[in-house]
């Protein structure tokens, strides 16, 4: 009986989407190592559930190493990032903010890596959370230079 419970709430669990915005600042410290890039092949947007509410475009291109902190690598985009919200009626606002993508440094993270824009002097907002869909399109969608 207990185990049929169990296996009922973990169904239930499986059906719940987890909001990626979040409004995290982060101490970082500048680094630069022209080594370390990541590349967008292609824009890759990213929508907060279905229907959407909320998107976030991150756009083609180098992204440059420029910070970091104890947990990420912070690769900055030379185009602003799109944050979109979507009204009803279809109608969507968008604003374009200077940031870019940061990932963790190690495997095993609840947010292996987000999107952030910039903060006051040496903080860094992390906005949107991304998971496992996003480290799997590795070298697909994105890749990294290191």
């Amino acid at each position: 009986m207990l185990l049929a419970a169990s296996t009922a709430w973990l169904s239930a669990c499986g059906g719940l989407q987890v909001n990626p915005l979040v409004n995290e600042r982060r101490d970082v410290h500048p680094e630069q190592d022209r080594s370390k890039t990541l590349t967008v092949m292609h824009d890759m947007v990213w929508y907060d559930k279905s229907p959407p509410a909320h998107g976030l475009r991150f756009p083609a291109g180098v992204y440059a190493l420029e910070a970091e902190d104890e947990n990420y690598w912070y690769m900055r985009s030379s185009t602003p990032l799109e944050l979109r919200e979507f009204r009803k009626g279809g109608r969507a606002d968008s604003r374009d903010l200077a940031g870019g993508i940061m990932i963790g440094k190690y495997l095993f993270r609840a947010v292996p890596a987000a999107g952030y824009i910039d903060g006051d002097g040496s903080t860094r907002i992390m906005i949107w959370k991304l998971g496992g869909e996003f480290l799997s399109l590795d070298g697909k969608d994105w890749k990294k230079s290191f």
